[in-house]
């Protein structure tokens, strides 16, 4: 590319500066490209300059269309961060203190209730003594140990998963809020 050309570029790329580097970068390049599309077609240097028109001239274009854009205004961003906040921070009053307390607590009774039927049935077989705390009780039946026992690792299992489903409440909740405060723009 002739040197005429690559200062024509510069010119406009240093016109450009109020724009963000990313589409600075992306218009310069679509400059660059029609230029060579007239190179290729036997256009000089100096009549592609022509063609164009002045670099500050059309970086002015450019920048008008940046001027043009629909932005939202101060009120309608400050209306939205509030009510962003707003709702997370009512929601999250509530959410998170109980996904909090309830995951811990489902998943230590997931496991101290299994324990518990396997004590009842220990002290029930090798010593012989019923502990009523400890004793598994649908009703007003009363099963027999080893029977007791399946029922508190089933319960267990149930509370450990409904321990690891409030768990996965919150932390998709926290990434929720997360996702959705990164993407304003304030």
């Amino acid at each position: 590319m002739e040197n005429v050309l690559e200062q024509y570029l510069n010119t406009v790329d240093r016109k450009l500066r109020p724009l963000p580097t990313s589409e600075r970068v992306d218009i310069v390049k679509e400059i660059k490209s029609t230029m060579q599309e007239m190179e290729a077609e036997g256009l000089t240097p100096d009549a592609i300059t022509k063609r164009l028109g002045a670099p500050d001239q059309l970086a002015r274009a450019y920048l008008s269309d940046l001027l043009t854009r629909p932005q939202r205004s101060g009120w309608q961003k400050l209306l939205t961060v509030l009510a962003f906040y707003s709702v997370v921070g009512l929601s999250g009053m509530f959410v998170i203190p109980i996904l909090g307390i309830c995951a811990p607590a489902f998943f230590l009774c997931g496991v101290a209730v299994p324990l518990a039927g396997l004590a009842n049935c220990l002290f029930r077989y090798l010593l012989g003594v019923q502990v009523p705390c400890l004793t598994v009780q649908l009703g007003p039946y009363t099963p027999p140990p080893l029977l007791g026992f399946a029922c508190t690792l089933v319960a267990g299992g149930l509370l450990f998963l409904l321990g690891r489903a409030c768990w996965w409440l919150l932390v998709r909740y926290l990434k929720a809020v997360g996702t959705t405060k990164s993407s304003l723009s304030v």
